[in-house]
């Protein structure tokens, strides 16, 4: 499991659009909006590369213009935890 707190960017983006994107292997949950039209994501997904995907699902959406990853937590299957922050 890959979790990841995300900021997407552009114009126009509604909360909807970005709840309602079908994510195949992770899910996305939204945290809140900034003051400059961005949106911040909590996604989980299976696997890195689930996150990857999902990360250019939200790129190609109309009006999207940055995709940020702010943090991501990894867990092993041992249930140890890793973190790092990107700002």
């Amino acid at each position: 499991m890959i979790e990841s707190l995300i900021l997407i960017e552009g114009q126009n983006l509604s909360e909807e659009t970005l709840r309602s994107v079908s994510l195949m292997n992770a899910k996305q949950l939204v945290v809140g909006r900034t003051p400059r039209s961005g949106v911040i994501l909590h996604v989980a997904a299976n696997s890195p590369a689930d996150l990857g995907t999902a990360l250019l699902e939200f790129a190609q959406l109309p009006g999207v213009t940055k995709v940020l990853t702010l943090a991501l937590q990894t867990s092993s299957t041992r249930g140890k935890k890793f973190s790092a922050a990107a700002f």
